[in-house]
Order: C-alpha cells, then sequence, then structure tokens
C-alpha cells in the first residue's frame, strides 16, 4: 500500500466527521448564537434558549464575552460562527459597543460603525445561506427610585430596529421584553436572576448585567417564545413547555 494511500485512509475518519459537521441536520435545523457575554452559557441566557429547544434543533453558542460588533470580527469569532454552517443565526450586540473609557479598543461609533457592522453582519450570513435574526441587547438592571429601568441602549436599540426594517431581518426587541419584564418583578426579585461580584471594602453587589442559571432559563425560555413568534417557521422547534431547570 502506497503511502499517499495510508495517509487518506488514516485521515477518513476525520474527514467523515468535519463532513458531517458541516452539514445542517437533515431532518432539523442548526442555529447559532452570536454575541456578547449576555448569550453566553456561563453567564447570559445561551444555557436556557438552547435547553428550550426540541432535540430537533442543533443549537450552538458562539457568543463571547466582551465582544462587540468589531472586536467580534477582529477577533476571527466570526469566521468561527459559521462553522459548522447554521440555518439560521441569532446576532445580539450592543453592550459593548458603548464608546467609553472602559470600552476604548470595543467601542464603535454609534451613528455610522455600528450600523454599518451588523448590515455587514447580515449581509455576509446571507451571502453564506444563513439566515440572520437581530437581537437588541437587553436591559440591563438598573433600578431608579420610581422602580423604572435607567435605560441606557436606546440609541443601539434604534440603530438595529433600523437596519432590521431597512434589510428586512427578523427583529427579537429583546431590550423591551427584558426591561418590561424586570420592571414587573420589581427590583429585589429581579436581582434574583443575576449573578454577583465583588463590590467595594469586601462586599457583595448584584452583577445588574449577567445572569445566574435561573436567569438562564427564565429569559433564555423569553428568547425562545420571542424565537417562535417573530419566525413562525422556527416555531415548531421550540418546546411548548418552558424547560425546567435542573
Amino acid at each position: 500500500m502506497s503511502l499517499l494511500r495510508r495517509t487518506l485512509l488514516a485521515l477518513l475518519p476525520a474527514l467523515l466527521l468535519a463532513g458531517c459537521a458541516s452539514s445542517p441536520p437533515k431532518e432539523g435545523v442548526r442555529i447559532t448564537l452570536v454575541g456578547d457575554s449576555t448569550q453566553t452559557e456561563r453567564q447570559g441566557y445561551g444555557t436556557g434558549f438552547c435547553a428550550n429547544l426540541t432535540a430537533m434543533a442543533d443549537c450552538i453558542n458562539r457568543a463571547k464575552g466582551g465582544a462587540s460588533t468589531k472586536t467580534y470580527r477582529r477577533d476571527g469569532l466570526w469566521d468561527t460562527a459559521q462553522w459548522p454552517k447554521p440555518n439560521w443565526m441569532l446576532i445580539q450586540f450592543g453592550h459593548n459597543d458603548v464608546q467609553s473609557a472602559a470600552h476604548g479598543d470595543r467601542e464603535t461609533d454609534l451613528k455610522t460603525e455600528y450600523p454599518a457592522n451588523l448590515r455587514r453582519y447580515v449581509s455576509e450570513a446571507r451571502a453564506a445561506g444563513i439566515k440572520p435574526i437581530l437581537v437588541t441587547p437587553i436591559a440591563r438592571r438598573y433600578f431608579q427610585p420610581d422602580g423604572k429601568i435607567i435605560d441606557d441602549l436606546p440609541g443601539h436599540v434604534a440603530a438595529m430596529k433600523m437596519v432590521a426594517a431597512d434589510m428586512d431581518v427578523p427583529l427579537i426587541d429583546l431590550h423591551q421584553i427584558s426591561q418590561d419584564y424586570f420592571e414587573q418583578l420589581g427590583e429585589t426579585e429581579a436581582h434574583k436572576l443575576g449573578a454577583t461580584k465583588a463590590g467595594p471594602n469586601g462586599t457583595i453587589v448584584p452583577d445588574k448585567t449577567h445572569f445566574n442559571l435561573k436567569g438562564s432559563y427564565v429569559l433564555g425560555r423569553m428568547v425562545a417564545e420571542a424565537l417562535a413568534h417573530e419566525v413562525p417557521a422556527l416555531m415548531g422547534y421550540v418546546k411548548p413547555v418552558a424547560a425546567q431547570q435542573p
């Protein structure tokens, strides 16, 4: 047996596996999450969202903590998100695109760069045969004395809605959905859905952006239900009853 033939035979299992991974499920769909930490498995709603999809949906989480529309591409994450190729892609950015001293390497200009980056993601996804869905950035739990939440991302939400309308992209307005829900719960109960972090002088304070496992399941269910509503073709891939937190 020639060296070339032996090499090809040795590589065959890996090649077959790669071929299977690159093809969408034969009888189902593959849905990929693209975004920042609020979408991840560890700090976001990703775990709960995937748990609320049926076995016919292959759910892949490619979200990355700290990512903005600029850094997600710059760091090579966008290329990774397209493999294995999904049928649908939920794209959510905004928190780290905000211009601030802390986000100097991540920030984007709200009027020009942020919407342009979103448009490019949508165009490239479609060119690759992927159907994009835009998701407005989830609301942070910064409550005012009157029980209302301080909306710190109105410009980014409006910009994403404009891109969705202009490009005829399905949109999940998670920002409004989550803000309404948190205000309905009230500050004390809303913080029970979140993680905690170190505060001043050794104190532990609520993390008003990210989620614990309970929060992931609650918000993940909301995103799944909104997905079924906004994209009827995917309704059959959302569990009819909310998944239970383990």
